[in-house]
């Protein structure tokens, strides 16, 4: 089924690949399976708070591209959730351990992707799993705070904290998607929204002068988080 959504697509390191769009968020599903990502499992890991928002509908999104997989004469991927505490605590050891088990009790082999719906410590803790699960599955990211959209998402950066310090323990594995779907930053707050585009302003600043006057001249929609000025200050940030 074509798609109704008007996406940008963003090439990045190896074949990582950005979608940035308004209204992603239903069409993942099939965008993965067009993509020819048919796993076994699909397995989502998200905090309890982004999962409240918008983690009903991703799943729903999937059961009903199950059907359409079935119907077509194809297979149904089994679909798992995990929910964590929202926030930094939850990056750690314990609780990467205790996703692990809980796929391996739900007997997840090689055949499985892992999908990251979260900001930054729900993409870093799902990365760093899927570079360690029997020995590296895919990823694939869906950024739900500015700063995941345009840095933490992308680059495949992935990591834990350990008592030692931040970010010691981890890997680089490069995620096969990142959608950037600016409808998932409505619930956001200002301060967060503010933190996120700091990460935008300094790129506009250090290579991107189009991007810094369209931060300047836009400030206000992207504030409100207009949806098209969102989009073009996303895109250019990752670009």
């Amino acid at each position: 089924m074509p798609s109704s959504v008007e996406a940008r697509e963003i090439p990045v390191i190896g074949d990582s690949l950005v979608i940035v769009g308004n209204g992603l968020l239903d069409e993942i599903p099939s965008r993965l399976r067009q993509a020819g990502m048919t796993p076994g499992f699909f397995v989502v890991v998200s905090d309890r708070t982004v999962f409240g928002h918008y983690g009903q509908r991703l799943l729903g999104a999937f059961e009903r591209e199950a059907s359409a997989a079935v119907a077509a004469g194809g297979r149904a991927p089994k679909v798992l959730k995990y929910e964590i505490e929202p926030g930094e605590p939850s990056k750690n050891r314990n609780v990467k351990a205790a996703i692990e088990d809980f796929m391996l009790e739900h007997r997840c082999t090689r055949d499985t992707i892992v999908v990251a719906l979260g900001g930054g410590v729900v993409g870093d803790l799902s990365g760093f799993l899927a570079a360690t699960y029997m020995r590296g599955v895919p990823v694939v990211q869906i950024p739900t705070s500015v700063m995941a959209m345009v840095d933490s998402s992308v680059g495949g950066k992935t990591a834990i904290n350990v008592p030692a310090g931040k970010n010691l323990v981890g890997a680089f594995h490069q995620p096969r998607f990142i959608f950037a779907d600016m409808m998932l930053l409505k619930t956001l707050h200002r301060r967060e929204v503010v933190e996120g585009l700091a990460e935008s302003i300094k790129m506009g600043v250090i290579r991107d002068k189009g991007l810094f006057e369209l931060m300047e001249k836009e400030f206000e929609k992207m504030m409100a988080l207009d949806p098209s000025v969102a989009a073009d200050v996303i895109y250019e940030s990752i670009r």
